[in-house]
């Protein structure tokens, strides 16, 4: 198989939500031909398993490709919003937001996300165990690549078992302006979500509110914190009626009712925090005829062959990598012979001027496999 057939393969598989089978995919089409549209793909195959730092790495290596990539950003931005370098989050969707304004992803949304982090004002985010910022200037204090939290994506179905009376607290770091976060908790029952605010002697008149079907935007001056504003911005985990959803101003907090539209219903989560629909550009096949042909349907009955007639599984991947050996030159075989037999099979590599430095053996040994440890052979 060449490197857009290997490629087609991975967005099948990305389109059926196998992401580990994308990756392997992905991973082999870009062995044949490195290029900025592989690297994309398996950078969003690697975010969906949580896997930022390679995404953030794909992410990068298909910007070095097309500097303009706007989806490699868009991705860069989520994997460093996740890390908690949410300065570098905003620059990218930025970023990606100049070079292609009309593309479907949300990054007017992921701006907002940022905004409200480096504020100190957004609600804890669904899904995500991370620190609050903390950056002290206008520009990140850590390289692009480097986490400056621990961010860990928790799986979705943890999330649906939270209880019906959900509460959630926000951290009690120092923001960038040196203030503490508002401290912030929510609540459910089978009519109205429920949040309350804990910030003193907010004005009554200065606090703007809006309720729509399924957004809710806030914002009211901070006592004490000349010229600085609390801000919220929510995409609603359901509809809520706006009519029938209230604010309520006291000197010690801010209470906010949301009416449900959906009685019984139970919030997950206040944010609908679901990863946009994103499928990797099918590859392209040139054609004089004019008459349209469902392509798709094609790649499928083809997919369906080609499953019949060879080998599945790791018999077919060791087949695929004998074939990238055979075709190899003299420095990509003698990588692949080193890294393979040092690492004891945990590590295939086709790049001599990294392997030629690595001590697998050693300093550079990789992680046993699931179930198994390391032992040293000479000993009984």
């Amino acid at each position: 198989m060449d490197a857009a057939s290997l490629y087609g393969s991975g967005v099948a598989q990305y389109i059926n939500e196998e992401f580990e089978e994308a990756i392997k995919h992905f991973t082999c089409a870009i062995t044949f031909q490195d290029c900025a549209d592989y690297r994309t793909a398996r950078a969003a195959a690697f975010l969906k398993l949580g896997k930022l730092s390679q995404s953030l790495q794909d992410a990068a290596a298909a910007l070095s490709f097309e500097p303009k990539a706007h989806m490699a950003l868009h991705w860069r931005g989520i994997a460093l919003f996740y890390m908690g370098d949410f300065v570098n989050a905003k620059a990218a969707f930025e970023e990606s937001l100049r070079a292609n304004a009309s593309a479907k992803a949300p990054r007017a949304l992921w701006l907002r996300k940022c905004d409200a982090e480096l504020s100190g004002s957004t609600l804890p985010l669904g899904g995500i165990v991370a620190e609050a910022s903390k950056a002290t200037g206008g520009a990140s204090a850590y390289p692009a690549s480097t986490p400056v939290a621990t961010a860990v994506p928790v799986a979705p179905a943890a999330a649906s078992s939270a209880p019906a009376a959900s509460s959630a607290a926000a951290p009690t770091d120092s923001t960038i302006s040196g203030r503490k976060p508002i401290r912030r908790e929510w609540y459910q029952n089978d009519t109205t979500v429920s949040i309350t605010l804990f910030a003193k002697d907010v004005p009554v008149d200065a606090c703007k509110v809006e309720f729509q079907e399924q957004e809710l935007s806030m914002i009211f001056p901070l006592p004490g914190f000349a010229g600085e504003d609390y801000q919220l911005d929510l995409d609603l985990f359901d509809a809520i009626d706006p009519a029938a959803s209230t604010v309520e101003v006291s000197k010690m907090k801010v209470e906010l009712s949301l009416a449900k539209r959906n009685h019984g219903t139970k919030w997950g989560d206040l944010e609908k925090m679901e990863m946009e629909s994103y499928v990797p550009e099918q590859p392209a096949y040139p054609t004089s005829n004019k008459a349209k042909r469902d392509w798709s349907q094609i790649d499928r009955e083809m997919e369906q062959e080609i499953k019949g007639e060879k080998p599945a599984g790791d018999e077919a991947l060791n087949t695929l990598f004998k074939q990238i050996y055979d075709r190899a030159d003299d420095e990509t075989r003698r990588a692949m012979n080193k890294s393979f037999q040092t690492s004891g099979g945990t590590v295939l590599s086709t790049n001599w001027g990294e392997v030629a430095r690595a001590d697998y053996e050693g300093k550079d040994r990789p992680s046993a496999p699931d179930g198994q440890e390391w032992r040293d052979s000479t000993k009984k």
